[in-house]
């Protein structure tokens, strides 16, 4: 569903599948994924500028500016700010799947910050939803400190495992929205679409 809404957004083909990747991560670890792609449904379509050491978003959410960020700070190895953003703690999603090889990234937003490194994870949250600025800084090595952790790796882990073995609960209304929203992504049924679907595939090939 995360994906067809995204297809249907706009989304270019690859970064649609990124931005469902960091819902859904953020959805399994407790940190309100598809609530935040839900809101953000309005702001996934565009092209972010890049200047030096800084990214004007230009109001994008983070589900499909992160990957951006993420990999040009990891690329340019510097801190970089992002302006104009919207959401920016789904970009944790991917600064934890980029974490490999001994390289770590800090992230922060309003007055919540994030350390993500090889096999540790840590938040401090406070309130993610209204910060329009993000910093992310790599490096690597030892990783720094961050202070006041409200969620650890252990926790992050735990809410993994359940949403593993329990599944994602999804509330009503955003349940609604996202089948909404990935219903825009399929053709209409029509006499012309009946008989071309499937017409150029060979069973055999």
């Amino acid at each position: 569903m995360a994906l067809k809404a995204l297809e249907a957004a706009g989304v270019a083909s690859g970064l649609d599948r990124d931005g469902a990747f960091a819902a859904a991560w953020c959805e399994a670890h407790g940190l309100g994924g598809l609530a935040i792609l839900v809101r953000d449904l309005d702001a996934l379509f565009g092209v972010p500028t890049h200047s030096g050491k800084r990214i004007n978003a230009g109001g994008l959410s983070a589900l499909v500016v992160g990957p951006l960020a993420i990999d040009l700070a990891m690329v340019m190895d510097l801190e970089l700010r992002v302006e104009n953003i919207r959401s920016p703690a789904a970009a944790l999603a991917y600064a934890v799947r980029r974490a490999r090889n001994d390289r770590w990234f800090r992230l922060v937003w309003g007055d919540s910050e994030a350390l993500a490194a090889e096999a540790q994870t840590m938040i401090s949250l406070t309130n993610p939803d209204v910060a329009t600025e993000l910093t992310i800084s790599c490096g690597k090595g030892v990783p720094p400190q961050i202070s006041d952790v409200t969620i650890d790796t252990v926790e992050l882990e735990r809410r993994h495992m359940r949403a593993l073995k329990e599944g994602l609960f999804l509330v009503r209304e955003t349940r609604e929205s996202l089948l909404e929203a990935a219903k825009r992504v399929l053709v209409p049924a029509s006499e012309s679409s009946r008989s071309g679907a499937g017409a150029e595939v060979d069973d055999n090939a």
